[in-house]
């Protein structure tokens, strides 16, 4: 499973460090945050450090609805040529739809990508909308809008669901069959899932949404289509080793976990980010203090990987998310395999062994931040064995 960068504000050195460093396979680049006439220049970089790395660039239509709005954080969106406000009404029409594809098309074949990622909307309540239709339409007509270009890159269709969609299954079942026969198709799919919020992404981890984001890559890797799950942080090496081939995470929340409050007005206040370590033990990120704590009262908290010596005690911040991506790397390894019920067996034990370690924690009498507790575990657990069972694997 390849891991890519999410790319997005506050970058610095910490991409082209992680692609320099073989921590990361490619990016994913966020048009909201450089202008279209920097970008190939920032490439140029990217490919300086990893020559063959995997670029690419979600043109972050989904973003349309919210840039009606003069409180909008669209950032540099409106400057892309592609990009504009448009109406739902509009886009029930197949014209309409064409040509946003087109013109998003057009502009992202221009740029030294390996692959094109159409543009999509975002279906925000349920596979029995307006919204929905809308969305399998950019889907449908992507392939042939894309020939008529006459570019020969992959070309990945984007669907972006929240996880609200993902629990209706009739509704979810009805979506997958229509979109894994579809006459004309792409050559893969970026799936972006979406959370209520980005300062609580715990509503990702409910058993059923992980299940059936898990079956989304099953499905549609059995079926011929490569897939790319954009801001999927630690998930990224279970839908890995359900058939995805590639996941992907940024250094921000709001780059780990997607949602559409990224564009949004912020909330007032706030403080600035503490310094985390992801355990690969136990599937989860903790404190640097918490890591420090921990370091000889339960040892395997630890990775024992290159960056841990990062942590002496805390990292700047591009050390930690060069620690993030090198603990995902690893993760992906062991849990995302080629053989499918061996992958699984594999995320079976790294809960196993995650629960093991919790509870040696809490017998050493150690308190942890509530981000660091182990209440993703049993729906990791439960949304695994979910799957099984969806997918006739159990």
């Amino acid at each position: 499973m390849k891991l890519y960068a999410q790319m997005g504000h506050g970058d610095g050195e910490k991409t082209a460090s992680g692609l320099a460093e073989g921590l990361i396979d490619g990016v994913i680049l966020s048009p909201r945050d450089w202008r279209p006439d920097g970008i190939g220049d920032r490439i140029g970089e990217l490919t300086a450090a990893k020559a063959d790395a995997d670029i690419l660039l979600d043109p972050q239509f989904y973003a349309t609805f919210a840039a009606s709005s003069e409180a909008a954080r669209t950032g540099k969106l409106p400057e892309w040529p592609y990009f504009s406000a448009v109406r739902k009404s509009d886009l029930e029409l197949s014209a309409e739809v064409d040509r946003v594809l087109r013109d998003a098309m057009e502009h992202v074949v221009g740029l030294p990508v390996t692959g094109v990622i159409a543009p999509n909307i975002y279906v925000s309540r349920s596979f029995d909308s307006r919204e929905a239709v809308i969305a399998k339409n950019f889907v449908r007509n992507a392939r042939g809008v894309y020939a008529g270009i006459g570019d020969g890159r992959p070309l990945y269709a984007t669907i972006a669901i929240c996880r609200e969609a993902l629990m209706e299954k009739a509704e979810f079942q009805e979506f997958l069959n229509d979109i894994t026969m579809l006459p004309e198709p792409p050559d893969g799919f970026y799936l972006l899932v979406g959370s209520r919020g980005t300062d609580a992404p715990s509503d990702i981890f409910h058993a059923d949404v992980i299940a059936r984001w898990m079956l989304l890559n099953y499905s549609l890797k059995i079926n011929g289509f490569q897939v790319l799950n954009g801001y999927s942080d630690v998930l990224a090496p279970f839908l890995g080793a359900a058939g995805g081939d590639a996941g992907a995470a940024g250094w921000y929340s709001n780059l780990r976990v997607f949602s559409l409050d990224r564009f949004q007005p912020p909330p007032s206040g706030g403080r600035r980010p503490i310094k985390r370590y992801l355990s690969t033990r136990l599937l989860n990120r903790v404190t640097f203090t918490e890591r420090e704590a921990l370091s000889d009262i339960v040892p395997s908290v630890s990775n024992g990987l290159p960056h841990d010596t990062d942590y002496n005690p805390e990292p700047d911040t591009t050390q930690e998310i060069l620690q993030s991506w090198e603990a995902l790397g690893d993760l992906a390894q062991r849990l995302a395999l080629d053989d499918v019920d061996a992958g699984l067996t594999a995320c079976g034990t790294a809960v196993t062994r995650a629960e093991a370690a919790y509870s040696e924690i809490a017998e050493a009498g150690v308190n942890l931040d509530r981000k660091s507790s182990d209440d993703h575990l049993e729906p990791l657990r439960e949304g695994v064995q979910a799957f099984k069972e969806m997918a006739g694997l159990a």
